[in-house]
């Protein structure tokens, strides 16, 4: 899975989003275009508020990954809050999200790529992820299909995540060089 080594580009997702955006002519399609790359770029840049504001009142969300709990995620607002504030506590929000394909109609956006995601070796330890230094900071790749679906205004009511195999398969993991760990790692989380 780790044949490819590749630095860790946080903008990657939302800038995706943004690049379709740039030719999207149907103001619906732009619209939901436009919160998905709010929502992206709210999440790698730790900006909350943005965040929240991407969301309908009574978000669902679905992990379909084995070892996320399969089919488990938060559900309503202030489930899936707390779920972004343990994001942001175990300083799990620098993602990679290299889109190669987004796909969009009034109701729904669905992209795939190759998701990397950093965490800190302690919190892989928690979850009883075997590695061989705590004090490392590991990335996590994954093939990554997201369903987003929308409300009448735009709002996102949801994410439905399904990846391959086991999250926390040995071959989805590597450990960083210091070197590659991105600096927003090391930014305070607040």
């Amino acid at each position: 899975m780790h044949s490819e080594t590749r630095s860790i580009e946080p903008a990657s997702g939302y800038r995706a989003v943004d690049a379709r955006l740039a030719r999207t002519t149907n103001e619906r399609h732009r619209l939901v275009l436009g919160v998905l790359r709010d929502h992206l770029y709210a999440e790698c840049t730790k900006d909350f508020p943005l965040l929240l504001s991407t969301l309908s009142a009574d978000p669902d969300y679905n992990f379909w990954i084995e070892g996320a709990g399969f089919g488990a995620g938060p559900k309503g607002l202030a489930a899936v809050t707390a779920h972004y504030e343990n994001l942001y506590r175990e300083n799990r929000h620098v993602c990679d999200y290299r889109i190669e394909r987004i796909v969009v109609d009034d109701d729904c956006i669905v992209t795939e790529g190759w998701f990397d995601q950093v965490f800190p070796g302690r919190v892989l330890e928690s979850r009883g992820v075997a590695i061989d230094d705590p004090d490392a900071v590991y990335a996590l790749r994954m093939r990554l299909l997201l369903l987003w679906p929308y409300d009448a205004d735009g709002k996102l009511v949801g994410e439905d995540s399904y990846s391959n195999g086991s999250m926390y398969a040995p071959e989805n993991l590597r450990k960083l060089a210091p070197e590659e760990v991105p600096a927003q790692f090391f930014e305070a989380v607040g």
